[in-house]
């Protein structure tokens, strides 16, 4: 802390009295749970490892989205269904939920170390899923309705790869909860740099899978099995070196919670008084709101919203008349020959093979906008996160960044989808307005979950219970909103109108007879996607209520007293490293 900053909370701390509630949970039993001294080094380093175990994760995550069009050559296509199409992202993120909750009971039962080991084991356990996806003798038993023969898929295969993928759900989202408790291990002034480079966890994975898709190469990849299964491959056998690392060097920051006969006991920290906090679940619903706003709006269902507008359906049709593109597969029927060739590239999900983009010039369009959406908080970093570790006011900061993100959100999912993929220019500004929208909203959950650690009840205990919470209520939350949302999309008249409107265009450009002109004029959004981008809006504008509902933040003293930030944040004053508002 600065000079200054040392006076101003000394003289706020004098006027400031901590009562009994303030200090009940947590300042007492720090002294029951403290461990022997761990040298600093040794706690970048057991943070470090986690955190670049959160990071391969995310890396898995997205990197089975984008070699979707290679698995699906060997379980089939499931493009059809929004909903199915969503369910290995929203399976993700309700195990994401569920393992974060997780988190805080292993915290409490078997100690930080072991808890550690355990969920990098449950994501090297999650092996299977890469030989499930690598075998393409699977008997195809389902069809696709209204598609060609290739996308034929097995239930079974599915099935086997979405239950695998739960154990890297679950450890890889539990993971980074526990980098909370090593952090609240370091001093006071150095937590809220370490807790923004967490971000780099989610961000950096997000960017590094999705940036070598924005050069086209998924056709490469998806190309050959071997390829992406050997990607995939090496991904899970550097988490099992991060495994064996921290075997040999973690050491334990939080032992295990044991049972003791005294009064004294009705004061600790345990997981169930934390989850009954009202300022859990205030944390966690904004938590929700905020993941609604930077997970949904690059998910498979945002892209349907974007790239089946009537701008991107006549870019569609323009491209494949352009390029004349062909009828590569077994005519099944005379109304297949006229539909297939376009058709087939009807469902924009993932980047599957069948997207309306893969194969028709703009594949590397939705990596490019997820890349340019998750790399605004690189920007942000330097510009916005230092907020978290100044002394001023929270809400009004908070009300702020979001406001600003929403905004410039709304502008570039505006003109994605007036303006479609087409239009340079507007292609351009779709990929700078989601840069800066994501400047602001990305860089705003650093300066979140420094939250709980600026909180009276504060220790490494609490802090490694609540985050687990956090995540594993808001995940949870996130999941029920993408699966209704994808409900509603898969049965809204998504597919079909979109489809049809192809199947009619490729029969005029095949037979040339019929007015394209006209189809592409009569064809209007799809119900369900006008649904969809209007409640993302009104969920993501709701998070203003919890906000204004939080406590004030601050720090504790040398003595140990909770001292709150109390000077007044204005919007246009963004230094946030002068002395004076830094501790």
């Amino acid at each position: 802390m600065s000079v200054t900053g040392n006076q101003k909370v000394a003289a706020t701390a004098k006027q400031t009295p901590t009562t009994t509630s303030q200090t009940t949970i947590g300042e007492q039993v720090g002294k029951q749970t403290a461990t022997k001294e761990i040298p600093q080094k040794k706690l970048v380093l057991m943070w470090a490892m986690i955190l670049l175990g959160y990071f391969l994760f995310v890396v898995q995550w997205y990197s089975i989205g984008n070699f979707a069009g290679g698995y699906n050559a060997n379980i089939g296509a499931t493009t059809a269904n929004a909903a199915l199409t969503a369910m290995p992202n929203w399976t993700i993120t309700l195990m994401r939920g569920i393992g974060s909750i997780l988190a805080g009971y292993l915290l409490a039962k078997i100690g930080h170390r072991y808890a550690v080991i355990t969920v990098l084991s449950l994501m090297v356990l999650s092996f299977p899923f890469l030989i499930v996806i690598g075998l393409d003798n699977w008997p195809k038993d389902t069809l696709v309705a209204g598609s060609s023969p290739e996308q034929y898929y097995s239930s079974a295969a599915f099935g086997l790869f979405l239950f695998f993928r739960l154990f890297l759900a679950i450890g890889g989202t539990t993971l980074i909860t526990y980098t909370n408790s090593v952090i609240a291990k370091m001093p006071t002034e150095k937590r809220p740099t370490f807790m923004t480079i967490n971000q780099f966890g989610f961000n950096g994975g997000a960017f590094f899978a999705n940036f070598f898709f924005c050069f086209g190469l998924s056709s490469v990849i998806n190309a050959d099995p071997a390829v992406w299964l050997t990607i995939l491959t090496l991904l899970l056998a550097l988490i099992a070196i991060i495994l064996v690392v921290y075997i040999m060097f973690g050491m334990e920051v939080l032992p295990a919670q044991k049972k003791q006969n005294t009064k004294f006991q009705n004061d600790d920290v345990t997981f169930g008084k934390v989850f009954k906090q009202g300022y859990t679940w205030k944390m966690s619903t904004i938590f929700i709101i905020w993941l609604i706003a930077v997970v949904f709006i690059n998910s498979g269902t945002m892209r349907n919203v974007i790239e089946q507008s009537p701008a991107n359906l006549q870019t569609l049709v323009e491209w494949n008349i352009a390029n004349n593109t062909p009828i590569s597969h077994t005519v099944v029927n005379e109304v297949d020959k006229y539909t297939w060739s376009i058709s087939a590239l009807a469902n924009s999900t993932l980047g599957t093979k069948t997207s309306v983009v893969v194969g028709s010039g703009y594949n590397w369009v939705w990596p490019t906008f997820i890349c340019m959406f998750v790399a605004g908080f690189f920007v942000g970093l330097l510009f916005i996160s230092p907020f978290s570790k100044t002394i001023y006011k929270r809400k009004l900061f908070f009300h702020t960044m979001f406001i600003l993100g929403f905004v410039f959100a709304a502008i570039s999912l505006m003109i994605g989808y007036f303006g479609g993929y087409g239009n340079d220019a507007a292609l351009a500004f779709f990929f700078i307005f989601i840069f800066i929208s994501g400047m602001f909203l990305w860089a705003v959950q650093p300066v979140l979950l420094s939250l709980y650690q600026q909180a009276p009840q504060s220790n490494p205990k609490y802090a490694g219970i609540i985050a687990g919470l956090i995540w594993g209520i808001g995940y949870v939350g996130y999941t029920i909103f993408e699966l209704v949302f994808s409900l509603i999309s898969s049965y809204a008249g998504n597919a079909t109108a979109f489809s049809t409107a192809l199947g009619e265009a490729a029969k005029i450009v095949q037979t040339n007879q019929g007015d394209l002109s006209a189809v592409l004029a009569n064809y209007t959004a799809p119900v369900g996607n006008i649904v969809t981008i209007i409640f993302f809006f009104i969920a993501c504008l709701l998070v203003f209520i919890p906000i204004q509902m939080l406590p004030p933040a601050g720090i504790k003293d040398a003595n140990g007293n909770f001292v709150p930030f109390t000077k007044t944040w204005k919007p246009w004053e963004w230094n946030f490293k002068k002395p004076e508002v830094r501790f």
